[in-house]
């Protein structure tokens, strides 16, 4: 990057030169790229000082001077060595010609300014990031490795205290963590925390740590200090964290705002990053709607001072004029002095005024005139062209009607919904009117005087200050409030105010619709809706009808259907019920719309969070305004009792209504700030009483004797008794409270409080209540899995954290879908685990990570098929109870556990036959095409090498292609089984003394058809009991697992066929061998019969030829990084060798059932006792005779087909043992040929496979291994924080 030279005196203090020429030199500084100590210093001084040095420059050195001229700067080797070859080809030359220095100097200096010139020229306006932001952005996800969808808000210098000593570097917040990084004397220091994970923000300001933030996590605390811009970064992480908490609760991820840019374009410093301005925008934005009272989805164009014309007083009035889309207001300087809301919708005329008579009072105005005839005049505008302009667009962009509005229905269409046939119960209705018309109507002359003033009153005041959405709200508004609204005109201050009524009017028909689309249709909140429909003000006549009550229904049941994230809380049917009486239906629909989502958000989700919220703001407000009685409170546990009941019905349901009424007239216009002035007058009032108080039932019984008798002097209502849930019967009544003086008392001495110092405490204490409330999450969620996985304890919590953090992690990023319905989603009565899904992106980076089985390159064929086992339900998605099974059975389940685990991953639905068996490709999710957004810890960890050169965003591993793993297969034959024979012989009763200490999960071993098993048989049964009893086991069920009798074939006389003598020899020795491992199979077979060992099978279906060979690769691949490989390799052939020759002798057992025609040579069913030597040796017979029929079956296939074939087992490892590649040509001869082409006739039982995997110690002692997953869940969970000098750790996992 050229710069505009500049003199230099020292050019070569603290700088290294890497290249010269007469004229240019070019250095590197020191601590970047270099070594030594000496570097080292100015690397750390740089970093303490946050000079942001660019690390190489270009200097012009006049020959003779101690003078020198910076040129040119970079960041990095590329581009400054593009500056000096440009230097070169273009200047070296030219410069050459010069005779005095000075004029190479002039030109020099000349030729960059012109350079510097035509680039602005060139390039124009600098995009909305500046490099050094972006370089910063690329820096923060290179020392994080973070992904791309992570935005990086903003970068301060501050220092991190760690063991009492500061570390100056850099903190980065980001949309979803706050960071830190600091290299210093070599030492590299890193923090990651996500906002998620924040307990509690504030500043400290103590001798230690003067103007620092303190960050609490359930880890420990942080301390940053030292930033220059503490105010302002604080607000920011307050901001992001209260946002992540939102996000914790509602399951979303941030979006940016993409027409934030064109808003505050010319308000903004370029440098800001374009997600800090959206994060500002929102914050005004979010001011100016609860000013206002506007609707959630409105934002803040701009705004400017000027002046209003109020006519009622013939003055000017300072200001600020506020601009939307949809909205111009005004709001005086002077707190409450005057504001204005005016819908564009309203605007009919705008037009500049310039009244030079007036001088400046009326110079730069605007007048805006309304469809009322209301005139508003505008002056002293700083752009007034510019507002002009904005008013003009936002109009002719209100004549176009919204598509995402529904339309506005007509008479004619209003009546065909009505004229409709009874199917469609529920757009058949007429909008019930305000009740309070229709029950307990009065004629003007029966109205008290103090009724008749107030209309009176509030018709002068209309007069004088307008009526309607767009009147002058003043002083005098909130002064006629406070004396009580008179029925007429409840409803429409109601509905004006609290801004219900412009929501109505930007969605005409809406409510009819929700209501046509909801009827009929079941769910939980309709359940919850009818059995509260009678509960609700059940003392008033209004819903002791079916009018109120249908009414009732028809509005929460649409609320319901459109906040299903709220659906139905209790006290909304209370609320609602009061708003039914002064409003029509479709008014009290907007206006409990109004209450949930923007006057008291979050109070009525599941979870009550903003009343919980509110809670501890009350309590913070109690200690500060009446400390005295907020210890005896503490003491006494009453705060949560009492701020709960009050809150969630706005007093409704602790006095009577028409008292609570005066109590909703202040909080539809000044908000919630009402109702903590309130409490805090009843608290104050009552003090004295419960200071005395001597327990909690006491307290409460004062407070509630307190509310039941407010008075309303006022109130047209007739005399309805009220019951107060906080009030018994025996209670003597004392002297009635007027609710004006409550209220008029509450402004008097708490009027101190606004609502921008109650939202920020809802800020302070969201992170608290959020925190906690998922805390009893987190015990629920353990305390529901804890009888469905071995694991326990701090394992299984472990475990738990970092499954949430997956699954939060694709909600921030949006890397994957969640496919839940939105009615389920929100369902209470779900289970617990049901909480928190992962996908198999997810799923498969936590599987490689964790399981110990997930070792070999193709470990993720094994991950997706481990997630089809889970994926009972087929929707592509696995609770956190699925996971903790599956991984507790890997890690810590029994043998017999895990290998049914294993063998059923290889069985439908796990592996389908529509996999492609033989593709390199890496498996994704059935949903998602690619997996490229899974984050894989592996990859990370095997990474030598943090920083890169280039962003490289984490991803999933490429292994290398898919490769048959089990070719080479090698058998005993060529091994020294005598040395196998003794090992297994040693070990047979330490591996049946295991098996009886088997957990639970085992169950007994089935019984087979006609040969009844007796649980206390034994090994060495007799075979006269046997013969008698008919309890004996029947050999050939090795091989059929319970089917019936099947013959042997067996021959004496020698073929004509028969090889030679030699061969004799070497098959009888064949037939040893074979006889050998079969007696072994059969006694671990016994031992799984046993009573103790309850292993059941009866539920696990017989496995093909197919599934088998996948079997053997997956287990092949599993014991590749393994300490005893070699050995484990030798077993396993040794295994599939038998399992192979059994499924071949078994097949051909159910092909002679499936022929009985075919003869024998010898027809002896082998029925006898699983001792008797003769039968194991004739079995053994059969199987090589299946041997030698295969080889000259397989010779002749050869001759015709050709030598291409090869054996469809293949060889997993190159390392294998001789005697692996020994046998490999055994197994080519010793079985079928056309193993290329699936035997669909071949199978084996589990109860085979088992019986086979126990004869192997070397396969028993791996599979009884236990693994604890703690350190493996610590790895990564930080595996973000991997330092630059971990590089070591792939070579140390190898070990």
């Amino acid at each position: 990057m050229w710069l505009k030279p500049e003199e230099i005196l020292l050019a070569n203090a603290l700088w290294v030169t890497e290249r010269a020429n007469p004229f240019f030199i070019l250095q590197r500084r020191k601590g970047y790229g270099g070594g030594g100590l000496t570097g080292l210093l100015v690397g750390t001084l740089d970093t303490v000082l946050d000079s942001k040095t660019p690390p190489y420059r270009i200097l012009h050195q006049p020959e003779g001077s101690d003078v020198s001229y910076t040129v040119a700067v970079a960041n990095n080797k590329k581009e400054i060595h593009k500056d000096w070859e440009w230097l070169e080809q273009h200047l070296m030359e030219t410069l050459g010609a010069f005779e005095s220095n000075e004029d190479a100097t002039e030109f020099i200096r000349c030729k960059i300014e012109s350079l510097l010139a035509n680039e602005v020229k060139l390039k124009g306006e600098d995009d909305d990031e500046t490099k050094r932001y972006k370089n910063a952005t690329r820096k923060f996800m290179k020392l994080f490795n973070m992904p791309k969808e992570e935005k990086l808000v903003n970068y301060y210098s501050c220092s991190y205290w760690k063991s009492r000593m500061p570390r100056q570097g850099w903190m980065y917040l980001s949309v979803n963590h706050l960071c830190f990084y600091s290299f210093l004397l070599g030492r590299e220091d890193k923090v990651i925390i996500r906002w998620t994970d924040i307990l509690k923000l504030e500043i400290g300001n103590n001798v230690l740590f003067p103007d620092s933030v303190v960050v609490k996590t359930r880890e420990g605390e942080y301390y940053f200090s030292m930033l220059l811009q503490s105010g302002e970064t604080f607000r920011l992480m307050e901001q992001l964290a209260n946002m992540a908490m939102k996000q914790l609760m509602q399951e979303g991820g941030f979006e940016e705002d993409k027409t934030i840019v064109d808003r505050t374009k010319k308000k903004t410093p370029k440098k800001m990053s374009s997600i800090k301005r959206d994060l500002d925008a929102r914050a005004r934005s979010d001011a100016f709607r609860l000013a206002f009272r506007l609707p959630t989805m409105e934002k803040l164009d701009g705004n400017t001072d000027c002046t209003l014309w109020t006519p009622y007083n013939k003055q000017n009035v300072w200001g600020r004029l506020y601009l939307s889309q949809n909205y111009i207001c005004f709001a005086s300087r002077v707190r409450e002095l005057v504001s204005i809301v005016m819908p564009t919708r309203e605007i009919q005329l705008v037009e500049k005024v310039d009244n030079s008579a007036s001088a400046d009072s009326n110079q730069k105005g605007l007048v805006i005139t309304t469809k009322g005839k209301l005139n508003f005049m505008f002056s002293q505008l700083g752009d007034r062209d510019l507002i002009l302009e904005k008013i003009s667009d936002f109009l002719a962009r209100q004549q176009q009607p919204d598509p995402g509005l529904p339309k506005a229905r007509t008479k004619s269409e209003d009546a065909s919904i009505g004229s409709e046939g009874p199917e469609t119960s529920g757009s058949s209705f007429d909008l019930q009117p305000a009740l309070v018309k229709l029950f307990c109507r009065r004629d003007s002359d029966e109205l008290s005087s103090r009724e008749t003033v107030k209309e009176h009153l509030w018709n002068i005041h209309f007069a004088e200050y307008g009526r309607g959405v767009c009147m002058y709200r003043t002083v005098a508004t909130i002064q006629l409030i406070l004396k009580g609204l008179p029925e007429k005109f409840r409803g429409e201050v109601w509905m004006l105010f609290s801004g219900a009524i412009n929501e109505k009017s930007c969605n005409p028909g809406y409510y009819r619709k929700l209501v046509e689309e909801s009827a009929g249709k079941y769910s939980l909140a309709t359940d919850e809706i009818e059995r509260d429909l009678h509960r609700s003000l059940p003392e008033h006549p209004a819903f002791q009808s079916d009018l109120g009550i249908g009414a009732l229904r028809r509005v929460l049941t649409a609320y319901a259907w459109r906040n299903p994230t709220i659906g139905y809380c209790q006290a909304m049917n209370i609320v609602t019920s009061v708003l039914l009486l002064y409003t029509d239906e479709e008014e009290a629909f907007w206006l409990l719309t109004a209450i949930c989502e923007r006057l008291l958000p979050d109070y009525y989700n599941t979870k009550v969070v903003g009343a919980l919220i509110d809670q501890s703001v009350f309590e913070e407000l109690i200690k500060d305004n009446l400390p005295s009685l907020y210890q005896k409170l503490e003491t006494l546990g009453l705060l949560s009792m009492i701020s709960l009941s009050w809150f969630l019905t706005i007093f409704l349901s602790v006095m009577p209504f028409s008292c609570a009424v005066n109590i909703l007239d202040c909080f539809f216009y000044d908000g919630a700030r009402v109702i903590f002035q309130v409490a805090l007058t009843i608290l104050d009032t009552k003090k004295d009483q419960l200071l005395a108080a001597r327990d909690d039932g006491e307290a409460m019984t004062i407070l509630g004797a307190y509310l039941e008798n407010v008075s309303n002097r006022d109130s047209t209502m007739p005399n309805i008794a009220h019951t107060n849930m906080l009030c018994t019967n025996g209670v003597q009544k004392e002297a009635s409270v007027d609710i004006s003086e409550l209220i008029s008392e509450s402004y008097r001495n708490f009027g101190h409080l606004n609502n921008q110092d109650i939202d920020k405490l809802r800020l302070k204490y969201r992170l608290q209540v959020v925190q906690t409330i998922e805390d009893s999450t987190k015990k629920n969620v353990l305390r529901s899995v804890a009888s469905h996985t071995l694991f326990q304890g701090k394992e299984l919590e472990d475990l738990f954290i970092l499954f949430k953090e997956e699954y939060l992690t694709s909600c921030y990023w949006r890397t994957s879908q969640q496919p839940v319905d939105t009615a389920d989603k929100f369902d209470p009565s779900r289970p617990y685990y049901e909480i928190y899904k992962v996908d198999f992106d997810q799923f498969k980076t936590m599987f490689l990570s964790l399981a110990p089985w997930a070792t070999g390159s193709q470990s993720h064929i094994l991950a997706l098929r481990a997630f089809r086992y889970l994926d009972g339900n087929a929707d592509n998605m696995i609770n956190f109870k699925e996971f903790v099974y599956l991984l507790g059975v890997i890690c810590h389940g029994d043998l017999t556990l895990k290998l049914k685990l294993l063998y059923q991953c290889h069985q439908p639905p796990a592996l389908l036959p529509s996999d492609d068996l033989e593709s390199g490709e890496i498996p994704t999710s059935p949903k998602s095409e690619s997996t490229e957004s899974a984050v894989e810890a592996t990859d990370f960890f095997d990474s030598g090498d943090t920083l890169q050169d280039e962003i490289e965003l984490p991803g999933d591993p490429s292994p290398p292609p898919l490769e048959e793993v089990v070719e080479d297969l090698p058998t005993n034959e060529d091994q020294e089984k005598g040395e196998i024979a003794s090992k297994d012989q040693n070990i047979s009763q330490g591996i049946s003394s295991q098996t009886k200490e088997n957990t639970d999960g085992q169950t007994a071993a089935p019984k087979t058809e006609g040969a009844e098993s007796d649980d206390k048989q034994t090994d060495g049964t007799n075979e006269n009991t046997e013969s008698e009893n008919g309890q004996g086991t029947k050999l050939e069920m090795e091989l059929v697992n319970g089917e019936a009798t099947a013959e042997v074939e067996t021959s004496d006389a020698p073929s004509p066929d028969e090889p030679s003598e030699a061969s004799d020899s070497s098959n009888s020795a064949k037939v040893s061998d074979i006889g050998d491992s079969l007696r072994k199979m059969y006694q671990k077979r016994q031992e799984l019969k046993k009573k103790d060992s309850k292993a059941d099978f009866k539920d696990v279906p017989r496995m093909t030829q197919v599934q088998f060979i996948q079997l053997c690769k997956t287990l092949y691949d599993m014991f590749s990084d393994q300490f005893e490989e070699q050995e484990l390799y030798h077993s396993i052939a040794t295994v599939g060798t038998l399992l192979l020759e059994l499924g071949e002798v078994g097949k051909k057992f159910y092909l002679k059932k499936s022929s009985p025609s075919e003869s024998s040579v010898t027809d002896t069913p082998l029925s006898c006792s699983a001792d008797s030597g003769m039968d194991m040796d004739r079995l053994a017979q059969t199987i090589q005779h299946t041997r030698l029929d295969t080889d000259k079956s397989g010779e002749e296939t050869q001759e015709e087909e050709g030598s291409d074939r090869t054996s469809g087992i293949e060889s997993g490892s190159e390392n294998t043992v001789d005697s692996s590649s020994k046998t490999t040509a055994d197994i080519s001869s010793d079985s079928n040929q056309s193993f290329s082409k699936p035997d669909s006739d071949w199978s084996i039982s589990f109860e085979q496979f088992i019986a086979s995997m126990l004869t192997e110690p070397a396969l028993v002692e791996f599979f009884e291994k236990h693994t604890d997953v703690t350190e493996s869940v610590a790895k990564m969970r930080n595996r973000r924080l991997m330092k630059r000098q971990l590089g070591v750790f792939p070579d140390e996992k190898k070990k």
